[in-house]
This record gives structure tokens, C-alpha cells and sequence, in this order.
């Protein structure tokens, strides 16, 4: 009786063409693994940087959409001024600037604009920036605006007046509805003059 051959249905690859192989295809994967790590590391760094900017950039004006605490402070005349926001039907438009700052300055003829016609929104003027020096009175006009000529530290800090110029419009319940940092624009100043006028934005 003649002897069972057993057929094994594979071939033995010799061991030096598979560590070749190896060779081949471990450099390239062990990079692609590192590319991926990378890729992943920068993404969450950069998404952890945006939050941190954000976050910072919110610290120098007002955010939109939170309650504002009374401002307290002195009005021209010297005495203490408080302005508060009890709860009605008008709006109030804070004029944030600093009497020593260039864009604040620059800003003051469109401020005159909206606070003419804001027949029905109460404007106050902001000072942020220590004492008004001599003569400003003279060539800034306040016109029959409420004006806070100089504003407690506190305050300041409590509603992030940390730069200026700053355009506020808070809804009668004291939140902030509206913030524009930085000069105004012409297009700035047109939904500033729609929202003093009550009329509704599309």
C-alpha cells in the first residue's frame, strides 16, 4: 500500500522576503500614524487657541447679550451719577470713549447723528478714560445727552469698558442688545439709527 502524501494547501513564503516586506511597508505606516497624531494634536491646539482668543477678545468690550450692572461714576457737575436700567420701554445707548483717544474723537460726528435720532432711546456718554481735560467740553458736544465725565473703576471692569470707542445698545431690561467696537462704519451707523428708531432689521 502505497504511502498518504499530505498536501498542505499553502505555500511557505521564505522568512527573508517577509521581513523585506516588512521593510517596505513599516517605514510608511509608522509615518502616517505620526502625520496622524500630529494632525490632531495641531487641530486640538488650534481649536484650544481660538477659545482662549475669543475668550480674551470678550474681556476688552461688553459681549452681546448679557446683563449690564448699574455704571456709577460723577456727571459734569461733580456730583455722583448712577445710571441704571429698570425695566420699561426705552432703550438706552452708551456712548463708551476716552477723552485722550484718537478713534473716540473721530467717532463723535456719528455719534451726534444717532443721539438726534434717538428721539426715543435714552443716550448716555461714557468717560472710560480718567478726567476730561480743559476745554473738551468746548469742542465735544454732549448736547442734552446724560454724560458720565468720569466712571467708577469698578464699573468699568463689571462691563469690560477695557477699550474704546464702544457703541451700546441696551434693551430696557439692562441687557447689552447690541455692541459695535471700534470706529463706526456707514453701515454701522445705518442699523444703529434702525434699532434707535425701533425699526426691525430683516
Amino acid at each position: 500500500m502505497a504511502p498518504t502524501v499530505l498536501q498542505i494547501p499553502w505555500c511557505a513564503v521564505p522568512l527573508p522576503r517577509i521581513f523585506s516586506n516588512i521593510a517596505v511597508i513599516l517605514p510608511p505606516l509608522v509615518a502616517g500614524v505620526l502625520l496622524a497624531v500630529s494632525n490632531y494634536v495641531l487641530v486640538r491646539d488650534n481649536r484650544r487657541l481660538g477659545t482662549l482668543a475669543h475668550y480674551y477678545a470678550s474681556l476688552r468690550h461688553t459681549p452681546e447679550g448679557i446683563a449690564l450692572p448699574d455704571l456709577r461714576g460723577q456727571g459734569v457737575d461733580g456730583r455722583d451719577l448712577t445710571v441704571s436700567y429698570p425695566d420699561g420701554n426705552q432703550q438706552t445707548l452708551l456712548l463708551v470713549f476716552s477723552p485722550t483717544c484718537p478713534h473716540s474723537k473721530r467717532n463723535w460726528p456719528a455719534w451726534q447723528d444717532l443721539e438726534r435720532e434717538a428721539k426715543n432711546t435714552r443716550v448716555v456718554f461714557v468717560n472710560v478714560g480718567g478726567a476730561l481735560p480743559p476745554g473738551f467740553l468746548q469742542l465735544y458736544s454732549f448736547d442734552s445727552a446724560t454724560v458720565l465725565a468720569r466712571t467708577d473703576p469698578e464699573s468699568i471692569l463689571k462691563c469690560s469698558f477695557l477699550e474704546t470707542p464702544l457703541t451700546i445698545l441696551v434693551s430696557p431690561g439692562g441687557h447689552s442688545e447690541k455692541v459695535w467696537a471700534g470706529e463706526l462704519g456707514p453701515s454701522d451707523i445705518a442699523e444703529a439709527v434702525r434699532r434707535v428708531q425701533g425699526i426691525k432689521l430683516r
